[in-house]
């Protein structure tokens, strides 16, 4: 018999939100949107792939 260990949405939130902040601290999220309003998107794209990248490995269903 298996046992499959399920995470519940709260785990899934809080290790995604330490994956975002290690790959991306908060003033580096900062940067890139202060960067993508001055016309300079590069970094903002490079977080959002990133995050989304994130979102996959760590799915909430």
């Amino acid at each position: 018999m298996k046992i499959l260990k399920t995470r519940t949405r709260e785990e899934i939130a809080r290790l995604r939100e330490r994956r975002y902040l290690t790959l991306w601290p908060a003033a580096q999220q900062l940067e890139a949107l202060n960067d993508a309003r001055n016309g300079q998107p590069e970094k903002l794209e490079r977080m959002q792939a990133d995050f989304a990248a994130i979102r996959e490995e760590l799915p909430y269903s």
